[in-house]
């Protein structure tokens, strides 16, 4: 019995060794996406808010234009699924088909970076109809 209660024990002691790395490689997966959720809300209002609306709604007129709305499930329906063209259409202002978005939505790129696109494309994954 002692060698069972001391093979159990060691089972455990093992098993929560091997545990440990994935369980903190999981918080820190979940604090890594939370805080690109963060920087991801900050770029949207700082720099896409005016013309798509805190709500990500859009629906704002310039001119014959008229700016998207950027809630989910639309615009994860309009890019097919993919956030690469999502990404695309932020830094060089082209849709799902690769031709030109209307104006005056511009290309982001050279103002952000890829990565900040992405974190714009996590935060609008938040964002429902």
């Amino acid at each position: 019995m002692k060698n069972v209660i001391k093979s159990s024990a060691v089972f455990t002691l093992a098993a929560a060794t091997l545990l440990a790395p994935i369980s903190s490689l999981h918080a820190q997966t979940a604090s890594a996406a939370a805080a690109d959720l963060a920087a991801g809300k900050t770029l949207f209002n700082a720099n896409c808010a005016s013309c798509h609306l805190a709500s990500g709604a859009g629906g704002v007129h310039f001119g014959s234009a008229v700016s998207a709305d950027l809630q989910a499930p639309d615009l994860q329906q309009t890019y097919r699924g993919d956030d690469k063209l999502i990404v695309r259409a932020i830094l060089q202002a082209k849709d799902q088909d690769d031709a030109p978005l209307d104006q005056p939505m511009p290309a982001w790129a050279g103002k952000i970076s890829p990565t900040q696109a992405a974190q714009i494309v996590a935060y609008l994954h938040t964002l429902h109809s």
